[in-house]
């Protein structure tokens, strides 16, 4: 898995699983977009040396650049070496282990429901994207939710005791829903003979009377 961003002036290139971090000109940066949506829709990373590979990224690269097909070929042929050396689009060395612990994991105590994906704020720092991880913004529906509720319930065996984070973005934007999923969760304590532990994870800027009082009750 890759990410990539731009910090000063710098584009970066980081694979995950190797831990490896690229500073690469701008030209090899949006090759290496085009070559990792390849690679999502399962193109092998050694395939990026294929003739058709080659011409299509080749291709799509010229659209916006004055490079020749040769070089794009050059490049796509030392994006296939950094591969071919584990540096991006390395094999995920925790996956076997992590499909195992999938399998005997039994219970659950906790979830993080992403209520909204958007913020009230404009933070640069933020380690969110602004509070939409730099993508489109939404809110979670109440279905949604409740479906997730009833998903912690069913999988938490015996432990009686579960908690329930309303995560964003800035989860006041969709307080509506919350406060309607604390009730549902309310509901279904008294059904399985559980106890919710609900928190906000809040910048604090929205909270109001309604918020302060709704939390105080339930």
């Amino acid at each position: 898995m890759i990410h990539q961003y731009i910090l000063n002036g710098y584009y970066i290139v980081t694979d995950a699983n190797s831990a490896s971090v690229h500073t690469v000109d701008e030209v090899a940066y949006d090759m290496i977009r085009l070559a990792d949506s390849c690679v999502h829709d399962g193109t092998a990373p050694e395939e990026l040396k294929s003739e058709a590979v080659r011409e299509s990224l080749s291709s799509g690269l010229r659209k916006t650049y004055d490079i020749s097909r040769e070089e794009c070929f050059e490049l796509l042929d030392e994006l296939a070496e950094l591969a071919g050396e584990g540096l991006i689009w390395s094999a995920d060395p925790y996956e076997e282990a992590a499909g195992e612990l999938k399998i005997r994991q039994s219970v659950l105590k906790a979830i993080c429901l992403h209520v909204a994906h958007g913020c009230n704020m404009d933070c640069e720092y933020c380690f969110a994207g602004k509070g939409d991880y730099s993508g489109k913004s939404g809110i979670m529906s109440l279905e949604v939710g409740k479906r997730a509720l009833d998903y912690l319930v069913e999988n938490s065996g015996s432990r009686r005791h579960l908690e329930v984070d309303f995560f964003g973005g800035e989860p006041l934007l969709n307080w509506e829903v919350c406060k309607e999923l604390v009730r549902y969760g309310r509901e279904l304590e008294k059904k399985h003979d559980k106890i919710f532990n609900f928190t906000l994870t809040t910048n604090g800027v929205l909270i109001d009377d309604d918020v302060i009082d709704f939390t105080n009750r339930s």
